[in-house]
């Protein structure tokens, strides 16, 4: 039983008390769950005191944890920060559109909360089309009690098609609409069976990448088990003031589309039931989603015997809109192209039979695609020997900058701070690469990248690869060692900014061009 169920049970549902927000400490080992409550149904210090047991009690294990309360009330400053904290959540692209000088917030006469969002004709019709208005209600009343309106006023000079792409990319459904067909294909077929430990309560599992972020979430996933391990621990409750040894079940559950790490804390009356799990056995787990100390995990409370009908997901990957949303190419004219003859002093053919390469270079936080982040792509495109277009962008990773990568690349947190996501940049990329055989110094490092960040944007980078290392050392045996700098001052090649992407790429694309 989840913590909020048991604090329903106790007599508080979301018409006397909703969550606001939870926070964790790591310095402190410190949790902070914060409660708001209605103005005309406030809470008694019994309440109160009722409401802390069970939290205390619920979280006993794991760490410290405090409780705040907060009234509900008519005040605009906190309906605002709600609306900025909706558009930083679900509409990124829109926090330089609308702005608080754009909206109007009122109470009327009976209670409703009024507000009013000024625009133009055409981006009403997209956020009534996008059901905005709706969304933006149903935030608001799980966040306050109060029921919401909000109206869209149509009092701005009217936007071009092009103007409103421009200031709202994500109008671009291809994503949806591929994730949507994905769905439609994708269902899990798996037979559970007895359930041998908890209680099953019936209902068809779920893919686990369809698993979403929400603390305490309920799950019913299922897939075959990895990893397993049986560890005591020290709990925080004591006997006779000396701590007592509990034990903690671990291990890891995939399924055809993913894995996730589940935990399950067993009584001792229930150790016996546990004895048939091993490596390689497929169960159903039935829990909550728990996100501690920034890892996602499943605290099991149920197992069952389960066999499993879908052994693969299919994907459906998109067809990107023409257009450029965020990041748009920029023509290059150079006043002396490079030769195209090898070091060897022999023509190639290699552009009767390929149209046009795209030379890329990615930053990133790490050398990890799964747990690393890109920070800046740059591409060039050299068609038929030439260059003729490069692409370039800063993107926000989400996560701080490490120092040391700071140092190298000199891109500080700051200036990816109003950077486009990785998620609104491959799309324009992708459109930019297609048609065009892909190159990279040492494109392992960087497809690797490409790929696990296209896959979850249901972009397929599939396209034809050369290695402009490997052709170096093919082409130029002899040097002492083959990082770029070194390749590019033996092939007379100037490179100026190091270790900054669209630099990296165009110096990779002329070596590309004078050994191809």
């Amino acid at each position: 039983m989840t913590v909020l169920q048991k604090i329903v049970d106790l007599g508080f549902d979301e018409k006397k008390l909703k969550l606001d927000e939870a926070i964790y400490n790591s310095k402190k080992d410190e949790l902070t769950i914060q409660f708001i409550y209605p103005e005309n149904l406030p809470l008694s210090k019994e309440d109160k005191q009722k409401i802390n047991e069970v939290v205390e009690s619920s979280f006993i294990d794991y760490c410290k944890v405090k409780t705040k309360y907060n009234k509900s009330c008519f005040d605009k400053e906190v309906i605002f920060e709600r609306i900025e904290e909706y558009i930083d959540n679900f509409y990124k692209v829109l926090k330089n559109e609308i702005t608080r000088d754009d909206i109007e917030i009122t109470q009327k006469e009976d209670n409703t909360v009024q507000i009013v969002i000024s625009c133009d004709e055409l981006q009403k019709q997209v956020f009534i089309n996008r059901g905005f208005d709706a969304d933006l209600c149903d935030f608001l009343m799980h966040k306050l009690f109060m029921n919401f309106l909000v109206i869209f006023d149509a009092n701005k000079e009217m936007a071009t098609l092009t103007q409103l792409r421009e200031a709202m990319p994500n109008i671009d459904t291809s994503l949806g609409d591929a994730l949507a067909k994905e769905n439609q294909i994708n269902k899990l077929e798996a037979e559970v069976g007895e359930c041998f430990y908890g209680k099953y309560t019936g209902g068809a599992p779920r893919f686990i990448c369809d698993i979403g972020g929400d603390e305490d979430e309920e799950v019913f996933v299922t897939g075959v088990i990895s990893n397993l391990e049986l560890s005591t621990y020290q709990s925080k409750a004591k006997l006779n003031g000396t701590p007592l040894e509990k034990k903690k079940l671990s291990f890891t559950l995939t399924d055809p589309s993913g894995f996730i790490e589940v935990v399950l804390f067993p009584q001792e009356k229930a150790f016996h039931s546990l004895d048939i799990l091993e490596d390689g056995m497929t169960v159903a787990v039935g829990g909550n989603l728990s996100i501690f100390r920034e890892k996602k995990n499943l605290r099991a409370n149920s197992l069952s015997k389960c066999e499993i009908f879908t052994k693969e997901l299919k994907r459906v990957y998109r067809e990107v809109n023409k257009d450029y949303f965020f990041v748009r190419p920029e023509p290059v004219f150079e006043t002396q192209q490079m030769d195209l003859f090898s070091v060897g002093g022999k023509t190639t053919d290699y552009w009767d039979t390929h149209h046009s390469v795209v030379v890329f270079d990615l930053e990133t936080t790490g050398f990890d695609a799964k747990s690393c982040k890109i920070i800046e792509i740059g591409a060039v495109k050299i068609v038929k020997g030439s260059i003729v277009e490069t692409f370039q962008s800063l993107i926000n990773p989400g996560i701080e900058i490490p120092q040391e990568i700071t140092n190298l690349t000199h891109i500080d947190n700051e200036m990816v701070e109003n950077a486009p996501t990785i998620e609104q940049v491959l799309p324009d990329f992708y459109k930019f690469a297609y048609g065009s055989v892909l190159s990279a110094y040492n494109i392992d490092f960087d497809y690797q990248f490409l790929d696990f960040n296209g896959q979850k944007v249901r972009l397929l980078f599939n396209h034809e690869q050369i290695d402009t290392l490997r052709l170096v050392r093919d082409k130029v045996p002899s040097l002492s060692n083959y990082k770029l700098g070194t390749v590019v001052k033996a092939l007379n090649i100037t490179l100026n900014n190091a270790h900054r992407a669209l630099a990296d790429a165009y110096a990779t694309a002329k070596v590309f061009v004078k050994l191809i």
